[in-house]
């Protein structure tokens, strides 16, 4: 499932790898100037930035012009509950302010035709670290932020027309201000929100996720049908756990692509700020009010018949080893970011190489760990090993293209017979040991733990869950996090 290679970013379209569909050969016209900006900002407006086109990670065929960034979706395959049309996704890197801000202005500068376009995402990160969901600009509107913070996020969504044309992005300037009021009312609970769901089988192996993801056999991830809780590749920063009733299993996984049927349903906010269809009830996907109800005169937000009620992909190894299914059915999704802002951006590198992006993260875990699956692990198990004083480490290893201060997080499934003092040692590319940790492991399990922050060269770096310390006990591996 390939489509033609014009840059470095890999192809994609928002929502699904597809399954069907031809290069188009007819040529494009040229695109008439386009050059839109915001309302104008009041009295607050405070901060004005650039962002450089070169600095961001892109998906779809995105080519890097003289002229700027050109979206190019020539011969992007689809499958039946793909969306219609062709979106590719430009990331910018997280930008930190002098100042807090609530409201940002995107002010563009494109060349389009009809039936292409450019819509903004801008996110913003809380206090304790987690990241809002995305806010979407279109036409140049601006967006107010569910909280004042001074980090930062712009993402660029690039749409075709129907003959796989995009736009051409020549400049993307924000304007930043501290409005005060009333901010959006996303939902962040003290519990997570959790709704019964009908789910699907993504597949598609070899094929690409909406944020970039290469798709492997038995990979781990779910897809939603808004691009609001999408999560960056190989990111954890918006995470759903799945149960499934009729085998009494569970699984904990992150949101990588858009689908099914819609793009716009982020059915699991309150009306006030879904996306659309904003009349149905909070928790109840559109395609699930199509299918049963005949609402929207039973078509979905492209004008088609859903074939089921679903509200969630599940990728194959989620499925099938992690939740025994073997048909689509009904489940319980517990939407895990609702519950203040979503978990940090990081990489995760899990117990599990079959969870793992090898070439970013990898485990090596020898086997005398033995694996068990007690409540509150991450992924589908996890590793443990009896205390001794012997040098056999369960090894997290990630990689980092150029040095880099990064914090480091673990999980681990608490129990009384854990060690009370694990240790886990923190070491860089060039094999010294930065520290090491001990942790209590007799609680705070089922979550991510911070273990602290270091500066890290280039290269493969790596975290070391030791089992020498006091004996009697057992020492836990279940999966790290690098941010």
């Amino acid at each position: 499932m390939r489509s033609k290679l014009r840059s470095t970013f890999m192809t994609v379209m928002l929502g699904v790898s597809l399954t069907g569909g031809a290069a188009l050969a007819e040529s494009a016209q040229e695109p008439a100037l386009e050059a839109f900006r915001a309302s104008p900002p009041g009295s607050a407006s405070a901060l004005r930035w650039t962002e450089e086109l070169a600095t961001g990670e892109g998906t779809g065929e995105l080519v890097r012009t003289r002229d700027g960034l050109q979206f190019e979706p020539y011969a992007v395959m689809r499958r039946a509950e793909g969306q219609r049309t062709l979106t590719g996704l430009y990331t910018f890197p997280v930008r930190r302010l002098e100042q807090p801000v609530d409201t940002l202005r995107p002010l563009l500068r494109t060349k389009s035709s009809l039936g292409m376009g450019v819509e903004v995402d801008i996110r913003v990160r809380s206090a304790s670290g987690g990241w809002s969901e995305w806010s979407t600009s279109s036409a140049g509107e601006a967006v107010r932020l569910p909280w004042a913070g001074t980090e930062v996020q712009v993402r660029l969504a690039l749409v075709a027309d129907e003959h796989g044309r995009g736009p051409l992005v020549q400049e993307v300037t924000l304007e930043g201000s501290l409005e005060g009021g009333t901010a959006q009312e996303f939902a962040t609970l003290a519990t997570p929100l959790t709704y019964r769901i009908y789910a699907t089988r993504e597949g598609l192996v070899g094929g690409t996720t909406a944020n970039g993801h290469v798709i492997k056999s038995y990979d781990r991830f779910v897809a939603l049908p808004s691009r609001r809780a999408l999560a960056s590749n190989g990111g954890s920063e918006y995470q759903v756990k799945v149960c499934y009733s009729k085998t009494g299993k569970c699984t904990t996984t992150s949101v990588w692509d858009v689908g099914p049927w819609n793009t716009k349903d982020d059915y699991w906010n309150p009306s006030s700020v879904r996306e659309m269809w904003k009349d149905l009830p909070q928790g109840k996907p559109e395609a699930q009010a199509a299918y049963q109800d005949g609402y929207n005169g039973g078509y979905d937000q492209f004008g088609r018949r859903p074939a089921n009620p679903a509200g969630i992909d599940i990728a194959d190894g989620s499925f099938w080893t992690d939740l025994g299914m073997s048909n689509n059915d009904w489940v319980d999704v517990t939407y895990l970011w609702t519950s203040g802002g979503g978990s940090t951006t990081g990489l995760v590198i899990d117990n599990n190489n079959a969870n793992n992006d090898t070439t970013k993260g990898y485990s090596q875990i020898s086997a005398n760990w033995a694996t068990g699956t007690s409540a509150g692990f991450y992924g589908n198990n996890y590793n443990y090993a009896s205390t001794q004083a012997i040098s056999d480490p369960a090894v997290f290893f990630f990689y980092l293209p150029a040095a880099a201060t990064k914090t480091i997080d673990a999980w681990w499934v608490a129990g009384t017979n854990r060690s009370p003092t694990a240790p886990f040692i923190i070491t860089n590319a060039s094999g010294t040991n930065l520290a090491t940790v001990s942790v209590n492991q007799q609680l705070n399990g089922g979550k991510w733990n911070t273990l602290g922050t270091w500066s890290f060269p280039a290269g493969w770096n790596k975290v070391q869950v030791s089992r020498w310390t006091t004996a009697g006990y057992v020492v836990m591996a279940d999966g790290i996090r690098v941010r």
